[in-house]
């Protein structure tokens, strides 16, 4: 499969007669679930389970072609993934996430973010007097991330060797849902948590009124780097089953459901290419032409501004719904916070 996968068509299944999971499904065990997507030049077609909602690629593909869905250029060379305006606006909403985050955790407490990538997030917490950790599969992942965070490149979370109740928290921001086993990384969790410790998770809500509408056309899915589709009650589910105490669930995200209803109106449009405008806002190798030809071009942007006030709107409807086309929820691990003398 060729490194850029955003173009690749999502196709519905017949749940009926489509084919059957082989394997029982990882967070409840139940069986008889069938496929309900394929995506093109995948052979896994996207499978949910018939009790927990659960969504996955079965069979999961191997560590070989998991390497091919990220080549160096999917993190952008050096730390810089987007065109420098979208840049600039990525990393200042992100910036608002910092005080929710923060909230709860200790004065220079210990925070690991899973799936670092190039830390934006670490740097804000960095400069609040945290001790800020990060985790990343390759070191291009990381490339320009903040050097007062600690990042180590590990295959999975347990490989990384962190010790026992290391973390005051631990944010995995949409990040879970690429994993190839988030049950025993939610696990591994619960392991480096300290008594009390804060959980931050965010994943794209299957459930959501923005995947529902958009189908095979949701921004969101990410086919097949995202070999895992979470509804919220599934994820509940999984902080839960592995000892978490549920707190709270947010589903209002500025950076993320605003463009995922544009980017999804645009791709149920069968002459514009998939997922064409967020290709386009990506920064290019100096000397790279850009995508596309000058009229798609200008469709797409024009497209995407005149549909930005419509989107926002959906954000904020699909917000006091409680059905964001994202979703982020704080879980604690039980105990009381114990702070190292």
């Amino acid at each position: 499969m060729p490194p850029d996968l955003h173009d690749h068509a999502v196709t519905v299944l017949d749940p009926e007669r489509g084919p059957r999971a082989a394997a029982p499904c990882p967070l409840c065990g139940a069986v008889g679930g069938r496929a309900i997507f394929a995506v093109e030049g995948c052979a896994s077609p996207v499978v949910a389970c018939p009790e927990c909602g659960l969504a996955r690629l079965e069979p999961l593909p191997s560590d070989d072609e998991l390497a091919r869905f990220y080549p160096d250029a999917y993190y952008g060379d050096p730390g810089i993934k987007f065109q420098a305006t979208v840049e600039w606006l990525v990393r200042a909403v992100g910036a608002r996430h910092i005080r929710f985050l923060a909230r709860g955790v200790p004065p220079g407490g210990r925070i690991l973010d899973v799936g670092c990538g190039r830390g934006v997030l670490l740097a804000e917490l960095a400069d609040r007097g945290f001790e800020v950790h990060g985790v990343e599969r390759t070191a291009a992942a990381a490339l320009g991330a903040d050097p007062r965070a600690r990042i180590r490149i590990a295959p999975d979370l347990a490989a990384a060797g962190y010790p026992p109740e290391f973390f005051d928290a631990v944010i995995i921001w949409h990040v879970l849902e690429h994993l190839r086993d988030p049950v025993a990384t939610v696990r591994e969790i619960g392991r480096l948590l300290r008594p009390g410790g804060k959980l931050v998770v965010a994943v794209p809500n299957f459930s959501s009124l923005q995947a529902r509408w958009a189908g095979p056309a949701w921004f969101h899915l990410d086919l097949p780097r995202h070999l895992f589709h979470f509804p919220l009650r599934a994820l509940r589910r999984l902080l839960e089953q592995s000892g978490f105490v549920f707190v709270s669930e947010h589903h209002f995200s500025l950076r993320q459901n605003p463009f995922g209803w544009i980017q999804s109106a645009l791709n149920r449009h069968a002459e514009l290419p998939r997922n064409g405008l967020y290709t386009l806002l990506h920064r290019r190798p100096p000397g790279e032409t850009a995508p596309f030809d000058s009229a798609t071009r200008r469709r797409l942007l024009l497209s995407g501004l005149l549909r930005l006030p419509l989107a926002l709107l959906l954000t904020v409807v699909e917000a006091a719904l409680r059905s964001g086309a994202t979703v982020h929820v704080v879980a604690r691990k039980p105990g009381v916070a114990k702070r190292e003398a």
